[in-house]
């Protein structure tokens, strides 16, 4: 309820009731009090039904415009959040032989127990599939792809903050503290003291459990946002997955680490 409307829900109701008392212990010696009090009464009565009318109107008007300025958020994270979902696809497309045989039906369905067994074996020395003249392996990718997504959602959250509901911004702010980033941030000296204990070339972020732990951890947020963005946004801007992306040849086999 808007502050310019607090003080005549508070006072109105307080000269109704003093109408009503007077109304009822008026004695038949003034007839006039009595009916004086039931007029005013009714006036007041009319007044709250204008003052709540009007204050419905305008709270429905605010919750629209609230409701507009939230889908442009989640419109400027398509991009972003798109970016995020094939950057996981990828890595999955890299480190498997072939497609499993399982119908993909939504983004969710990606992330099963295969999806996180199966990146155990993904080598992250490996070229990853950067477009253009830049040469990049699956730990820069990782890294330049996780930092440009929590840019996203910084800009997002500073921008639109005051328009997204406490829970949609909780959602976000526990992506971006998640444990899982803090990781891939500090993946270059995770790789350097990985690299003196590790004869070969190959390197395998996610082989150990704890580590695919926090990135099922980190997922299931990811998973949870993308859910609230294909609530928000029209069914043509929905990020969804397709057999046209099982299709595409994104580089596969040659991030895996297997042996």
């Amino acid at each position: 309820m808007r502050k310019s409307f607090k003080t005549p829900y508070l006072v109105l109701p307080i000269l109704l009731g003093c109408c009503f008392f007077i109304y009822f212990i008026s004695s038949g010696q003034y007839p006039w009090l009595k009916s004086f009090s039931l007029d005013i009464a009714s006036e007041i009565t009319g007044i709250l039904i204008v003052v709540f009318s009007i204050d419905r109107v305008i709270a429905i008007d605010q919750e629209n415009q609230r409701r507009k300025l939230e889908a442009v958020a989640f419109l400027q994270l398509r991009r972003p959040l798109r970016r995020h979902f094939y950057l996981f696809f990828n890595m999955f497309k890299a480190a498997i032989a072939e497609k499993p045989d399982k119908n993909y039906q939504t983004v969710v369905d990606l992330f099963d127990h295969t999806f996180f067994e199966e990146l155990a074996f993904l080598d992250f020395s490996k070229p990853a599939p950067v477009l253009g003249a830049i040469e990049a392996d699956w730990s820069d990718y990782l890294l330049r792809e996780c930092s440009q997504f929590k840019d996203s959602l910084n800009r997002t959250m500073e921008k639109y903050c005051l328009f997204l509901q406490p829970e949609l911004i909780e959602l976000m702010e526990e992506v971006i503290n998640s444990p899982f980033l803090w990781i891939v941030f500090n993946a270059p000296v995770i790789r350097q003291f990985s690299a003196k204990n590790n004869t070969s070339n190959s390197y395998n972020l996610l082989a150990r459990q704890e580590i695919r732990d926090l990135l099922k951890e980190y997922i299931q947020l990811i998973t949870a946002l993308l859910e609230q963005y294909n609530q928000r946004v029209p069914e043509d801007k929905q990020i969804k997955i397709s057999d046209e992306l099982w299709a595409k040849e994104v580089l596969p086999k040659i991030g895996s680490g297997r042996i």
